[in-house]
């Protein structure tokens, strides 16, 4: 038997004669044996009993070496395995385990330097907003294509969390600068945070996902560590001393913070991608844009310019009545224009949340303003306002307008409803000797009126011109189906006349007509008589 060494295994093999079996002994001639006898002198030749026990145990050395080589081939499957597990994994971190000081002292400057011009963006009087919001977005685009392509893990995330900051900021100075008045106005009577609301909006319409902020702190990307606060600080407004990942000196030496960061970074699997889907981030954008900022600004510069208010000396004699349409009125206005613009969901609804908080507060104002009259100090015949006579005609008009979206319609029917408020007021013993509810008050003038008919149309005309220089304004006029008509149709003009006659006016007006009508045809009597007796006397 020899054994064969190779690179890879070992192989047992039996000896040549051995594999054959051995032919019959035949004893040699005496003339031929000598120095040519294979089993050398004096050697006994075996008889046939050894030569069957000899082949027997070959064959058990053949069955020995069947299962070595088996156990050696499994074996050498084994080690190919684990070779190729290994140059696997070897190829997939390498990347991770190598990279080029160079490239990555060369990577962290360009951000340094992005960021840093994101950090001291300024707002450019010479560019119209527009362009102002592109250079935001160019600058944005430009660092978030440096992150996602050179940086890995949580080390990712932090520094998109940190471009959100600095880009949130930017936006913020944008708005702040071109648009003071929606702010104002929102930060008043809007949502709370709806402010900070809008500037997000932008930013998601910029980047179609929610801000990735270290403010939420979202374990997915970090939380608030230790380099999250201080890139937070620096996106307030602190001086940059160093870069956020590559050291400002001669040294080129990266950050401390920033590597700690790596470590962790390279061996987490975490992706922006996959955090943004899995977090709900990702929205399309659309919640508020440029275009609908623009609008809203122009609609609150008119409010600011056209802003409810009654004079002090009125409040007294003026209704709670007249308070509910005037303010369904404005938000008549807010909801055609909200609708006529085009306005997205997301203005739209914060401008009717203010707007609704704004009628409101309208009423407040005017039922605090009362109390500091003169005529507040007799209580008995000038009273607190009541709020709920304020809300049914309010109420009333916008649920008028939501029904068929015609602000005409809402208009005319919460006058008719007020008027009829109004007068049965007049008329009930409980109200007609308080102030405002006075027989002689008009509704429109808030004193007194001779004329009562004539005071309903010229106030329905006031209303007409105020509500179409308003669409001129907002630029809504080209709808002609939009404009107020001085014109009362029949029904609604027959309906002031019935809620008129139901004045106390409508009795005293007959009776000072029919006693004028008395005194007239008494005169004309007396001349005819007179006359009669002139001429029967010359006669």
């Amino acid at each position: 038997m020899d054994i064969q060494y190779t690179a890879n295994k070992h192989i047992i093999t039996t000896n040549p004669a051995a594999q054959n079996p051995p032919k019959p002994l035949i004893p040699v001639p005496p003339s031929q044996q000598g120095t040519d006898n294979l089993t050398g002198s004096g050697q006994e030749i075996p008889v046939d009993g050894q030569f069957a026990e000899l082949e027997a145990s070959l064959e058990e050395i053949r069955a020995g070496e069947t299962i070595l080589n088996a156990a050696l081939a499994k074996e050498e499957e084994i080690a190919k395995n684990q070779k190729q597990q290994d140059r696997a994994e070897l190829e997939s971190t390498k990347d991770d385990e190598y990279t080029d000081p160079d490239k990555e002292a060369a990577n962290a400057r360009i951000l340094d330097r992005k960021l840093s011009e994101m950090l001291h963006w300024k707002y450019d009087s010479s560019l119209s907003v527009q362009g102002n919001l592109n250079h935001i977005h160019s600058i944005f685009q430009s660092l978030l294509k440096d992150i996602l392509s050179n940086y890995t893990g949580s080390l990712q995330l932090q520094l998109m969390a940190q471009l959100d900051a600095l880009t949130l900021n930017a936006l913020r100075q944008l708005v702040t600068e071109h648009f003071q008045e929606l702010l104002e106005f929102l930060g008043q009577y809007g949502r709370p945070d709806s402010g900070e609301a809008l500037i997000n909006g932008l930013f998601e319409n910029m980047a179609e996902r929610k801000p990735l902020t270290s403010q939420n702190q979202n374990p997915s990307f970090g939380g608030t560590g230790s380099f999250a606060q201080n890139l937070d600080q620096k996106g307030s407004g602190q001086k940059l001393t160093q870069g956020v990942i590559y050291q400002r000196d001669t040294k080129a030496r990266i950050n401390t913070q920033y590597q700690s960061f790596v470590g962790k970074s390279e061996r987490s699997s975490t992706r922006a991608a996959e955090v943004l889907q899995r977090g709900g981030y990702l929205t399309g954008g659309k919640v508020f844009t440029l275009r609908d900022i623009r609008q809203a600004q122009n609609f609150i510069q008119y409010m600011n310019q056209n802003f409810l208010q009654t004079k002090p000396e009125k409040l007294p004699y003026t209704s709670e009545e007249y308070l509910g349409f005037s303010a369904g009125i404005s938000s008549l206005k807010a909801q055609t224009f909200i609708e006529q613009a085009g306005l997205k969901e997301g203005t739209a609804s914060a401008l009717k949340y203010a707007m609704g908080i704004y009628a409101q507060e309208y009423f407040f104002q005017n039922a605090q303003s009362l109390k500091q009259t003169p005529e507040y100090r007799n209580q008995s015949l000038t009273p607190a306002y009541q709020a709920d006579s304020f809300q049914k005609i309010y109420r009333y008009m916008i649920d008028s307008y939501n029904e068929n979206h015609d602000a005409r319609s809402a208009a005319l029917a919460g006058l008719k409803k007020s008027l009829e408020s109004f007068y049965g007021k007049q008329t009930d013993p409980v109200y007609q000797n308080l102030n405002r509810y006075r027989s002689d008050i008009g509704f429109f003038t808030h004193s007194p009126s001779a004329n009562m008919k004539e005071e309903i149309l010229n106030g329905w005309k006031a209303i007409c011109r105020d509500w179409n220089a308003f669409l001129q304004y907002t630029q809504l006029s080209k709808n002609k189906a939009l404009k107020f008509d001085y014109n009362l149709s029949r029904d609604y003009y027959m309906a002031f006349l019935l809620s008129q006659e139901k004045s106390p006016h409508s009795g005293k007006i007959r009776k000072k007509k029919a006693a004028q009508f008395v005194i007239r045809l008494s005169i004309l009597i007396v001349g005819i008589i007179i006359c009669l007796f002139l001429l029967a006397l010359f006669s």
